[in-house]
């Protein structure tokens, strides 16, 4: 009985320093950051219902589709962290790309 207990805690044991392992290596990520992605996920989004509803044509928004996912991918290129200004440079190619949306 005494085995089986002491087997049960060391197995948990284990697994638990590998859980909080694996949670130390994960690094957070920025506000900014996550900022700029959500805000590219969103406007794909709106992209896609703006081209449904018929307000923007299909090659303008396939143009639009594509630079938010260019800035979604240099958002991705910067690790964990981005600095002020190329968080800046990169919510003003978001606000451009919302004027277009909008126009």
């Amino acid at each position: 009985m005494n085995l089986k207990r002491t087997a049960l805690i060391l197995t948990l044991g284990v697994f638990g320093l590998a859980a909080m392992a694996a949670t130390a290596d994960a690094q957070p990520i920025q506000p900014a950051k996550q900022e700029v992605l959500a805000r590219a996920q969103n406007q794909r989004h709106e992209i896609g219902a703006q081209e449904r509803a018929g307000k923007i044509s299909l090659q303008k928004a396939h143009h639009l589709l594509v630079a938010e996912r260019r800035i979604a991918r240099k958002a991705h290129m910067h690790g964990a962290r981005l600095t002020r200004v190329e968080a800046r440079k990169l919510n003003h190619q978001e606000n451009r790309i919302q004027h277009h949306i909008r126009s």
